[in-house]
């Protein structure tokens, strides 16, 4: 169960490194994995792309040149899912599945650009991935917009969810929705034709819905 948490109050935290049975008994290796991001943004808004599935109706790409007006003041920061890292740079990525890790290894995307995932996958890859706080456990869809209001964003833009996103898991609409009702002061837009958009989520207090035009206009995206 996910609860309403932010990095401003989040230090870091122990993770297993090595957990044995001796004797009928199980002993575990911990260490301490101080917080490494400190994440600063001017406008408090940001942008998560799950899919591609609006990809011809708005290029999302143009978000990699996206300066956000005058002194940056409707900057938006990335976030997305691994897949989405052959495309464009994010500023912060989730990726949990081997295959698209191990290309963004080959790639050496995580040499200069920020990608999370479990701690496992962590401790596998030494110095390449970043810890998913709290181990949190959910579609990756879900968690990269908990991930955006986790650092403290008020304002979080969604591009390619809807309901002809192909998710990857049976249960990341309601999952979706849980990041939603768990943040009631964060403020997430829907982007996108409405008609198309899951009920479920259209029934929270803090969700509205744009279509891409007035988005762009909106977000100063150019």
């Amino acid at each position: 169960m996910i609860r309403e948490q932010y990095r401003s109050d989040y230090e870091g935290e122990f993770v297993i490194t090595e957990s044995r049975w001796s004797g009928g008994k199980k002993s575990q290796n911990r260490e301490w994995v101080e917080n490494p991001i400190e994440n600063q943004h001017i406008s408090g808004r940001a942008a998560c792309i799950a899919s591609d599935v609006d990809k011809e109706r708005f290029d999302y790409t143009r978000l990699h040149r996206h300066k956000g007006g005058l002194l940056g003041s409707k900057k938006l920061q990335t976030y997305g899912l691994g897949s989405i890292t052959k495309e464009m740079r994010l500023d912060f990525a989730v990726e949990t599945n081997k295959e698209i890790l191990s290309d963004i290894l080959e790639r050496t995307y995580s040499t200069d650009n920020i990608v999370y995932s479990t701690t496992r996958n962590c401790l596998m890859n030494p110095g390449e991935f970043y810890l998913i706080p709290y181990n949190t456990v959910m579609s990756l869809e879900a968690l990269i917009l908990w991930l955006a209001a986790f650092d403290g964003h008020k304002e979080i833009f969604m591009i390619g969810y809807n309901n002809e996103t192909l998710g990857l898991t049976s249960e990341w609409m309601s999952h979706v929705n849980t990041v939603i009702s768990v943040f009631p002061s964060v403020k997430f837009t829907l982007v996108g034709e409405e008609t198309i958009m899951p009920i479920e989520w259209r029934k929270n207090a803090n969700v509205n819905c744009i279509d891409h035009r007035t988005f762009v206009t909106y977000c100063d995206v150019r």
